[in-house]
């Protein structure tokens, strides 16, 4: 064989090989892309689940802390009148003695929710009337389909307009006798 025919065999041989090796080159990258392709999406997909968890825990931490304020102003309210029921001879006799006994401050007497009314006062509660008589409830359901409702003995709970009915029923029934 002549160096020149040897150099040919070796030559195309050679070739043949990075052919070969070209295929198993590209069949690498192509895997190599398809995984980082996968993950890339994985990773946006993830991501784009947690900023939907974040935006809902945003959404209801602000419920929550809306709520919240709202029955700090009830327990606020309800101080005021326990005040006002100590020093003078019980609960006002209307709105604007109520207004007057809250010291007049808006922001106390209204829901702190963009929805949200002033609360309703019902005067005549005696201090010998039973304890599930509403002093001063909301009339719009804003905290989650509830409405936050003061009773005489202090408590302040978040009810649907359902339940709330029959005690505001029966304080209004008290109030006429």
């Amino acid at each position: 064989m002549s160096a020149r025919n040897a150099n040919r065999l070796t030559s195309n041989h050679a070739h043949g090989f990075l052919r070969g090796g070209t295929i198993i080159n590209i069949i690498t990258a192509l895997i190599f892309f398809g995984l980082l392709g996968a993950g890339v999406l994985w990773v946006i997909k993830t991501g784009g689940d947690a900023g939907k968890q974040y935006a809902t825990a945003m959404i209801d931490t602000k419920h929550n802390a809306t709520t919240l304020s709202c029955q700090m102003n009830f327990r606020s309210i309800a101080q005021c009148l326990q005040a006002y029921a100590i020093g003078g001879e019980g609960f006002p006799a209307d709105q604007q003695e109520f207004v007057t006994a809250c010291g007049g401050r808006s922001k106390v007497l209204r829901c702190p929710d963009p929805c949200g009314v002033e609360y309703v006062y019902i005067p005549g509660a005696r201090a010998d009337m039973p304890p599930t008589t509403v002093l001063v409830y909301e009339a719009k359901p804003v905290h989650e389909g509830r409405c936050n409702v003061l009773f005489l003995d202090g408590r302040i709970e978040a009810l649907t307009p359902d339940a709330l009915q029959p005690f505001l029923d029966a304080t209004l029934s008290r109030r006429r006798r």
